[in-house]
């Protein structure tokens, strides 16, 4: 068999898996992604729950928590510009990307701040910078209110649970109950919330966005219930940091549609040691639209915070 014919099986095999087979191409460009970022997945039991987690990188310890239907590989492109400062661990939550959950999960942020410490003591993580995004966010700053002590700085990006702030696009459609963009059910869904959350989108691999839409609609119901009990279960952001110490920096992208971008002066006004970062021409997750920009935005944020300690 000549090359120019294997050569053409190949093209052809791989044809028939972008449009029929996602699955080991989707692996193959998270592998891909995560080699960029100087992240690999390892896995841990904690709390009863087998964890998925990426980790990577050299210094103290950044611990980053991802959003509502995201997962741990949201960080990867962020991560290809902290490896070189910080050393990473971000988890799957329960219940999100590859990370187990049970039926009686609780999906309150109290509870999942709980069971994410429970995760930290099992890997050894008593002191740490912590940053999430939007949902990830919001259980940040539960687990800096209740453990104010094993927090160095919050790095908040778009943090959910901000409550006194007019509805966002995404909310508004949920109020007025034509739709919940928030919950996918198939790929339509998967397309429409990424339209939510960005103004420049990433490339996305169809294989990939595929596999990702489909994961995601095998826990539709599941996520459902996380929503409810995060929505009406959970105490409000403002509640959670009202007095609070822990230095923050916020970060939102001023044209968010998913989280009103007002939400981060109303968490400032009710921190003490809060700082804040609007990004014009940014949607909901800054650190994949903008990943250099944020990246650098944390890292002179904590050097500025060290040399004021050492002050």
């Amino acid at each position: 068999m000549s090359i120019s014919v294997i050569i053409l099986v190949v093209l052809l095999a791989l044809a028939a898996m972008w449009h029929f087979w996602p699955a080991p191409l989707a692996r193959l460009f998270l592998f891909l992604d995560r080699r960029a970022g100087r992240l690999r997945a390892c896995r841990v039991t904690a709390a009863g729950i087998d964890w998925h987690v990426l980790e990577g990188g050299h210094g103290e310890t950044l611990v980053l928590l991802h959003g509502f239907n995201g997962d741990a590989d949201h960080f990867n492109r962020v991560a290809r510009h902290l490896t070189r400062h910080f050393r990473i661990l971000a988890p799957d939550l329960p219940g999100f990307g590859e990370t187990g959950f049970s039926a009686s999960a609780d999906y309150r942020i109290e509870a999942q701040a709980d069971t994410v410490v429970k995760w930290m003591d099992r890997v050894g993580i008593q002191h740490c910078y912590l940053g999430g995004s939007s949902m990830g966010g919001y259980i940040a700053c539960a687990i800096a209110a209740r453990h104010p002590d094993r927090i160095r700085a919050l790095w908040l990006l778009a943090p959910g649970g901000v409550e006194n702030v007019p509805l966002s696009p995404l909310f508004q459609e949920i109020a007025e109950e034509r739709h919940n963009p928030l919950v996918i059910r198939d790929r339509a869904d998967f397309r429409r919330l990424t339209d939510f959350c960005f103004v420049h989108p990433p490339w996305i691999p169809s294989p990939l966005a595929r596999f990702l839409a489909a994961r995601a609609a095998t826990q539709a119901m599941e996520h459902q219930r996380a929503f409810d009990a995060i929505r009406f279960d959970s105490a409000t952001a403002e509640s959670l940091v009202d007095g609070m110490e822990v230095p923050a920096l916020i970060v939102w992208g001023r044209s968010d549609q998913v989280l009103n971008p007002a939400g981060a002066q109303v968490l400032a006004d009710g921190m003490r040691n809060a700082e804040t970062l609007m990004l014009p021409d940014t949607g909901h997750l800054p650190m994949l639209e903008k990943p250099r920009v944020v990246a650098e935005s944390w890292i002179s944020y904590t050097e500025r915070l060290a040399r004021n300690q050492a002050a």
